[in-house]
């Protein structure tokens, strides 16, 4: 086929297709730009809801995220273990009753108390075998009741101690661990809100693309009219705009997944109706970066990894207590008798006490071989804090020279931005004019398009980093940089 009538078929379907476009686009209407201005609210999922502020969500999350009430509740296990190491430093104190049926004992043990032997051959034909104490099967069976409170305590002062402060250690590590978790949730909450905002504004970046693709389809037909353009022309515009459809639907799908993890990040139904206000404070401000590190140190994990350290070092005193003496206690008191009435007889009543000085010699080496594993284990937790906080100045560096990247970044997309605005612009005008054809304005509206995309994602990272930073250094990710001291680079130190 000649190159002649290539171009005649592509003129025709150039001019078919124009015609039937208008047909489309009169069915699906022109999607008006969404609002993203700063305050602007943002309806991430279908349905009435409450407009949210960044706040409002991260109350929320602390309030009904999963994991983080998972947290909260491990903090009431250990408060439980805390009466536990309390218990052992106070005594038991048992109340007991009793009842037995049977002959009593002292007339029953052998033949010495009577029941068919003597002692004497002489006494016996004296009494012609008569006994005072009758034998055992002669006596008859008797009921007693008893009623008794029995007390017990053990002190070993040094393992109350060691108990005590092991079972304080875990309640405090286990406070970090807490305090880890809200920050994290702080920082999962800050990257969702975020995140709906980010989704949003590329949602309007593509809607305010299609709408400068259906004007080009537009002056490209006019242009066509008036003679100043080809159906090739027209035929690229319409092209451009039908492409642009399936971006379109991903954008919005973007958005309401981008709703749905929110949701879940807060404790709620992902498929809540919700909607957010577009508050995008990004902090500018330069961070000192000898604070930050420094701050590492007292952030959550590495602290935890200390307060390990010091719980093994209770456990350890505890162990060796094993083989100090001790007293041990044990008493009672109650009353016995033969009927129910008789138990509050004080004629009836009866005590003992003791007291023992415990005094272990040999355990078979049990309480050594505890005592030394311990000691194996806080060398070990004392190495992985060190090595946790390595970790951790290395995640801050990172995160400092990603957070300056990403300021450069954002200045640079902002300036882009600006330039790419007033080349389409002008694209625009020589087009309506004639004085430019349509591929000039199709590029300038592709690098216009990649101007928006790249300051909406320049902004988003600015704004998730400086979060994850705050994290990093251990403070929440809803302070202000400048509320830590320091932490601003020539700012109050």
């Amino acid at each position: 086929m000649s190159i002649g009538h290539l171009a005649r078929a592509a003129l025709m379907a150039a001019v078919c297709l124009g015609a039937a476009f208008p047909a489309a686009a009169a069915d699906e209407p022109v999607p008006a730009t969404l609002d993203t201005g700063p305050g602007a609210v943002i309806a991430a999922r279908p349905g009435a809801a409450e407009t949210l502020d960044l706040e409002t969500c991260a109350q929320r999350a602390l309030a009904g995220n999963d994991l983080l009430q998972a947290e909260r509740f491990r903090r009431r296990e250990l408060d439980g273990q805390m009466k536990q190491a309390l218990a052992t430093g106070l005594p038991t104190l048992d109340a007991t009753g009793t009842w037995s049926r049977g002959r009593d004992p002292s007339f029953a043990l052998d033949s010495s108390f009577g029941g068919g032997g003597s002692s004497s051959a002489m006494i016996d034909s004296l009494f012609g075998g008569f006994s005072f104490i009758p034998p055992p099967e002669d006596i008859p069976a008797q009921t007693y009741w008893r009623s008794s409170l029995n007390l017990s305590w053990t002190l070993n002062p040094i393992k109350i101690l060691g108990a005590i402060g092991a079972a304080g250690q875990g309640i405090r590590r286990q406070d970090l661990a807490l305090l880890g978790a809200v920050h994290q949730t702080e920082q999962d909450v800050v990257a969702a809100y975020h995140g709906v905002v980010l989704a949003a504004e590329q949602l309007a970046a593509v809607e305010a693309e299609v709408r400068n693709q259906r004007e080009f389809l537009d002056i490209s037909r006019l242009r066509f009219g008036l003679g100043m353009a080809t159906e090739l022309d027209t035929l690229q515009a319409a092209v451009a705009t039908a492409n642009l459809s399936p971006q379109l639907r991903q954008a919005q799908q973007g958005l309401r997944n981008a709703g749905a993890r929110l949701n879940a990040v807060m404790g709620a139904d992902p498929e809540s109706p919700l909607s957010v206000r577009n508050e995008q404070r990004v902090e500018a401000d330069a961070v000192a970066r000898e604070t930050a590190l420094a701050l590492a140190a007292r952030r959550p994990d590495v602290m935890q990894a200390e307060v390990m350290s010091d719980l093994l070092r209770q456990n350890r005193r505890a162990q060796k207590s094993e083989m100090r003496p001790y007293l041990s206690m044990l008493g009672s008191y109650g009353y016995v008798g033969r009927r129910l009435k008789d138990l509050d007889d004080a004629g009836h009543d009866f005590w003992n006490a003791s007291v023992a000085l415990n005094v272990p010699l040999f355990d078979g080496l049990l309480t050594r071989g505890l005592v030394q594993q311990t000691e194996a284990s806080i060398l070990r937790a004392e190495s992985e804090r060190n090595g946790l906080l390595r970790q951790a100045r290395v995640e801050v560096l990172d995160l400092l020279d990603g957070r300056d990247a990403a300021r450069e970044n954002l200045l640079a997309a902002e300036l882009n931005m600006a330039r790419a605005d007033d080349l389409l612009e002008t694209s625009i005008l020589m087009l309506r004019h004639g004085k430019a054809d349509y591929l000039t304005v199709l590029q300038s509206e592709v690098e216009r398009s990649r101007a928006r995309t790249n300051l909406i994602r320049a902004r988003y990272d600015v704004l998730t980093t400086t979060a994850t930073l705050k994290r990093a250094i251990g403070v929440s990710p809803l302070l202000p940089l400048t509320a830590v001291d320091g932490l601003v680079a020539g700012g109050s130190q």
